[in-house]
């Protein structure tokens, strides 16, 4: 089996179609279609369903592609290793993140990353998806590591680093009674109307398990939007104490909870089915450390 063969077969897997992986990888279209058959030969299997349009994988075929995956990630383990060796970290990590990661500057861990080791390139991918989408992304390989607040049991396969924790606050507005308090309690926030994430995010379960779940929720991701609303008398919120500060937080009241539940985490979240390369592990622990320059 040659490993070309084996890219060949992958970027028909993206591509959907014989011309168009061909056209992706530089090739004409009749050797493309040798190399799956030279494949299929070798396997003694059909790989593609080219029944249907775009053409779909055979069981056969599904197995080969996560087969080929994980060869190509010990393939690039070994080119990192040999780099490693010599000093030279190299390599692109995919990042995923939500848009508010609190003490984590990303600017900063960027930066240092480059300062450190200029040949690792981080592509970040700021997800709309939620915690729970970001950890699915690394569970399937999408990502090689989110910057999550994923709150529960990680799926199988994932391991959670914990960089940082923090109090939620209760933001209102100033003539609000409970903004007049010094804190507040769960048994406080019962009756009042509170807007939340939308299922999936992390401050969603915190917030759904401390208050109950509810179907009427007023679901707001922007945290921007939510100090707006907030700010109308709209209803009130409770976020991570590090989401409304400065300008957003003018105007408005942030009023301590008296409850060890309503913290907010942030985790690292990595696949441990897949050998983590060099270049992420440099990304790891840049994370860890902007993490823990303020305390």
């Amino acid at each position: 089996m040659d490993i070309r063969d084996l890219e060949y077969f992958q970027a028909c897997c993206k591509a959907g179609s014989f011309t168009a992986a061909a056209r992706e990888v530089h090739i004409v279209q009749s050797a493309m279609s040798i190399a799956i058959a030279r494949l299929e030969q070798d396997l003694g299997a059909p790989l593609f369903d080219r029944t249907v349009t775009p053409i779909a994988l055979t069981e056969q075929g599904a197995a080969l592609c996560a087969a080929a995956q994980r060869i190509f990630d010990a393939v690039q383990g070994a080119r990192d290793d040999v780099a490693a060796s010599s000093g030279q970290v190299r390599g692109t990590v995919e990042l995923g993140s939500m848009g508010h990661t609190g003490r984590i500057d990303l600017a900063k861990v960027l930066t240092d990353i480059r300062e450190r080791h200029p040949d690792v390139i981080v592509q970040l991918r700021q997800s709309k998806a939620g915690s729970d989408g970001l950890v699915q992304a690394v569970r399937d390989g999408s990502l090689d590591i989110a910057l999550t607040a994923f709150n529960g049991e990680p799926p199988r396969g994932v391991t959670m680093h914990r960089l940082f924790s923090e109090p939620m606050v209760f933001v209102c507005l100033p003539d609000h009674p409970l903004g007049r308090l010094s804190s507040v309690s769960v048994a406080d926030l019962r009756g009042e109307k509170i807007l939340r994430s939308p299922p999936g995010w992390g401050t969603r379960a915190i917030v759904d398990a401390v208050l109950g779940a509810t179907r009427s929720a007023i679901e707001i991701v922007d945290y921007g939007l939510m100090a707006r609303l907030v700010r109308e008398g709209f209803a009130a919120t409770l976020v991570p104490e590090s989401a409304f500060r400065g300008e957003m937080l003018a105007g408005l009241c942030a009023v301590p909870v008296d409850d060890v539940r309503l913290r907010w985490t942030m985790y690292a979240a990595v696949c441990t089915d897949r050998r983590m390369t060099a270049a992420a592990r440099v990304l790891l622990d840049a994370l860890t450390r902007q993490s823990q320059a303020h305390p």
